[in-house]
């Protein structure tokens, strides 16, 4: 009866834990859309704090934020950005959630996953995180938003016409530098304060 019972407690302890992690990732992720602003769809934003957001999500609290920080994105889309709903904003969202992900993962096979030591971040780390992420997320929007849009989605509409090497050039930047950004600030102000409050919910990548 006693060991059901802590059963019961643990079990209800990670279900508040894994939704209290998920909301914490999207405020984040809603909070720095709401600090950028509107964008143009096709053009970068110089400081893309958002995927910063995504980023340090994954870090504090692991994979099981993924809908947080994807329904983060999604409400960024109605609120912030005046989305249409159409289904190439919400696989935008889906890459914007997937990048991070799939730069954490593939950093671990070049054994570079270990981002903490401690409460420390490790920066050498970080920073070449921030610069994958970007990276994958420039290279799966581009392709979103020409190969999937124009012969995928809309294949009766005249293809898009996008200036492929602004697009990489203004994307990339702004997801290393805004990734980068709000991964210090969290690093150095917001993270603690955590810490401090909710230790448990942490699950450091």
């Amino acid at each position: 009866m006693v060991l059901k019972t802590n059963k019961l407690f643990y079990d209800s302890g990670k279900m508040v834990g894994f939704i209290s992690a998920n909301i914490l990732a999207l405020f984040m992720v809603y909070i720095s859309a709401f600090i950028t602003g509107d964008v143009n769809d096709l053009v970068g934003h110089p400081i893309w704090l958002q995927i910063g957001a995504i980023t340090m999500s994954y870090l504090l609290f692991g994979s099981r934020v993924f809908l947080g920080v994807f329904v983060g994105i999604i409400l960024s889309g109605y609120f912030i950005w005046y989305w249409s709903g159409s289904y190439l904003n919400y696989l935008q969202a889906l890459a914007g959630s997937l990048s991070p992900l799939i730069a954490i993962q593939s950093m671990k096979i070049f054994k570079l996953s270990k981002f903490f030591e401690g409460e420390k971040l490790i920066f050498e780390h970080v920073i070449f995180l921030a610069i994958m992420s970007g990276v994958i997320n420039t290279l799966l929007k581009l392709f979103i938003n020409t190969t999937v849009r124009n012969k995928v989605l809309y294949p009766e509409l005249p293809p898009k016409q996008i200036d492929v090497l602004e697009f990489i050039q203004s994307y990339m930047y702004g997801d290393i530098v805004g990734g980068i950004s709000f991964i210090f600030i969290m690093a150095l102000f917001v993270t603690p304060i955590i810490s401090f409050i909710t230790p448990k919910i942490l699950k450091r990548g």
